[in-house]
C-alpha cells in the first residue's frame, strides 16, 4: 500500500516536471520562430549628394539626416564628397520629410587588418570643419527629402 502511494506521487512529480519542461521548451520555440524583424522597418527615399567646405570636397565625413521624429539616416562621403544615404541598410535611402543635417569626421575606411595587426591611427582631417556642425541642433542646415527621394544634395559649408 505505501509502496503505491510513494509511486503513485512519484509519477505525479515526474509528469508535472515533464509538462513544465515541454512548456518552456515549446515557448522557447515559439520565440525563434516569429516572422516580424528585430526593428522596425522604415519606409525611404532615395538620398544622396556632395558635401563641400569652403568650395572644397568633404573627404570621408559622415552625413546624416536628423527627422524630427524616426530613425536617421546616415553616409560617408568619398574623396569627391559624394554621400549616399542609408536608413535600414547601406544606401537605402532616408525617410521623406524635414531634416537636420550633422556633419562629423569619421576617416578614411579601413583596411580589413585594421584593429588586428595595424594599429594605425586615423589620418586628420584634409580641414577642419568647425565642430558646430556635428550636432544637428546646432548646424543650422536643413534639407527637405520628397517622397520620390532626391540625389543631388548639395551640402554646403563656408
Amino acid at each position: 500500500m505505501i509502496q503505491s502511494i510513494i509511486l503513485s506521487h512519484v509519477c505525479r512529480q515526474r509528469s508535472h516536471r515533464a509538462l513544465l519542461v515541454g512548456s518552456l521548451a515549446l515557448f522557447c520555440l515559439s520565440l525563434g520562430c516569429n516572422s516580424q524583424p528585430t526593428g522596425d522597418i522604415v519606409p525611404t527615399s532615395p538620398a544622396a549628394g556632395t558635401a563641400t567646405y569652403q568650395g572644397k570636397p568633404l573627404e570621408f565625413y559622415q552625413i546624416r539626416f536628423v527627422p524630427e521624429d524616426g530613425r536617421p539616416a546616415a553616409g560617408v562621403t568619398d574623396e569627391k564628397g559624394n554621400f549616399t544615404l542609408g536608413t535600414n541598410d547601406l544606401a537605402d535611402g532616408a525617410p521623406s520629410g524635414k531634416h537636420r543635417v550633422a556633419i562629423s569626421y569619421v576617416g578614411p575606411p579601413k583596411p580589413p587588418e585594421w584593429g588586428v595587426t595595424d594599429f594605425s591611427p586615423t589620418p586628420p582631417p584634409k580641414f577642419k570643419v568647425p565642430a558646430k556642425y556635428s550636432d544637428p541642433e546646432q548646424s543650422g542646415i536643413t534639407v527637405e527629402v520628397p517622397e520620390s527621394g532626391k540625389t543631388d544634395f548639395k551640402i554646403a559649408i563656408e
